[in-house]
């Protein structure tokens, strides 16, 4: 792993495999601090062992308190984007999966996308469990955060969530509300193929260690604090799912079935895209389940011609 003199915090990883012409552009979720990639670190070694080159990128680190939605946030992001050079691939996972999608009309029509966990929209009850992580953190109730954080990440217990489609709704912070965030349509998500295969322990935990369970009020880390409140309110009201229903080009979209925050009823897909449904994943499908998911993009990658 190497380090570019972008202006983010960015991680590189060569490929490990082949001359590796392609490259793929990874976009970070809300995590508390900077990992140098280890939130995605199963994906990244399929990346890297089909022979793309892979850079990492801190997605938080372009937020300041001048953002006031996801749209100028995102338009962070579009300017930057250059710097980076072609992408073949345009990855994201969770909030990074959000901005990527929002940032598909900007690249090339014929890049490919790989989400994992990443909405395309939200609803009520997500943004309701979103804005009691923000809340705990901005109040500086950093070990509270991460604990709900971390309970909501695992796998739900129970039966699935219902995917039927509910209103979109807006957060509570007004600031942080897309300018054309409205009620939709359902729409078509492709083929969701549910193949259960034998559980495999997570080899990485995408928020680092697990974190204490006291829901007081600790010491406080205002970075932590700072980036899980900005982040989880980013989320709240997106919709881009015009940008992803219109975009040409191929889309893998990986959700898990019993996911408590993201699931297949936030994603959008048009009919040349897939979605596919990990059944016992949560929100860290790569980590929970990383040999189907390792399949399916190699699958996907294979059928784009990557390999």
């Amino acid at each position: 792993m190497i380090h570019t003199g972008t202006a983010v915090p960015t991680a590189v990883f060569a490929p490990r495999t082949g001359v590796g012409t392609a490259r793929a552009l990874v976009l970070a979720p809300v995590i508390p601090h900077w990992d140098e990639g280890a939130f995605f670190a199963p994906v990244i070694r399929t990346l890297t062992g089909a022979g793309l080159g892979v850079t990492v990128v801190d997605t938080l680190s372009l937020w300041d308190e001048e953002v006031d939605s996801m749209a100028s946030f995102v338009a962070r992001w579009r300017a930057l984007l250059p710097r980076f050079g072609p992408v073949d691939l345009l990855c994201g996972n969770a909030l990074g999966g959000a901005v990527a999608q929002a940032l598909l009309p900007y690249v090339d029509p014929t890049t490919a996308a790989l989400l994992v966990s990443g909405p395309a929209r939200t609803d009520p009850l997500l943004e309701d469990r979103l804005t009691d992580i923000a809340n705990l953190a901005a109040a500086g109730r950093t070990e509270a955060a991460l604990a709900l954080l971390h309970r909501r990440v695992q796998p739900g217990q129970g039966d699935p969530p219902d995917d039927t489609e509910p209103t979109n709704t807006a957060c509570d912070d007004p600031r942080l509300v897309t300018a054309d965030s409205r009620s939709r349509p359902a729409t078509s998500h492709g083929t969701a193929r549910r193949t259960r295969v034998d559980a495999v322990a997570p080899s990485v935990d995408a928020d680092g260690p697990t974190p204490p369970t006291n829901l007081g009020g600790g010491t406080g880390d205002p970075v932590a604090d700072r980036r899980l409140a900005a982040g989880m309110r980013l989320l709240c009201g997106t919709d881009v799912s015009d940008a992803v229903l219109a975009h040409p080009g191929p889309l893998l979209q990986v959700v898990g079935g019993r996911s408590q925050l993201v699931t297949l009823r936030h994603t959008a897909a048009a009919p040349h895209h897939r979605a596919h449904v990990v059944p016992e994943a949560g929100m860290r499908p790569h980590a929970e389940q990383p040999t189907e998911v390792a399949a399916l993009v190699e699958a996907f990658l294979w059928e784009k011609g990557f390999q």
